[in-house]
């Protein structure tokens, strides 16, 4: 199964977070599952870091993702404008259209951890939290 992850499910994953949920994190423990880390992901992490929101530096981030082979980085590219939703914020309408790009390309089911409500509620791709 593909997994893609929110700003904030990588943040607590690789924290270890109790705010977590334990579904989320039974699956990003999982070895043989793929995890997509959109690049408006990183490009969050590293806002919120130099903003002091959370404790995780982007190079802290690039590492532990570089040395975890499940994790693949994907960029914001014109497939990914072209899907974009604008019924969301440009954040969340990134992540699910990089979910659509990425289903409609492999015709694999792509799942999006998140507790994002808007991710939730538009429908626009499978979810769980």
């Amino acid at each position: 199964m593909v997994y893609i992850v929110d700003t904030h499910t990588l943040v607590w994953y690789l924290t270890g977070s109790k705010q977590l949920s334990k579904k989320a994190e039974r699956i990003l423990k999982k070895p043989k599952v793929q995890i997509i880390i959109p690049t408006i992901v990183l490009a969050e992490l590293k806002y919120l870091h130099h903003r002091q929101k959370i404790p995780l530096s982007i190079e802290k981030v690039r590492l532990a993702i570089n040395e975890d082979e499940r994790c693949i980085v994907f960029p914001l590219n014109e497939d990914v404008v072209d899907l974009l939703p604008t019924e969301l914020d440009i954040h969340d309408g990134i992540i699910c259209a990089t979910a659509m790009i990425l289903q409609k390309t492999f015709k694999k089911t792509i799942v999006v951890i998140t507790k994002d409500k808007e991710i939730r509620d538009s429908r626009l791709v499978r979810t769980l939290w």
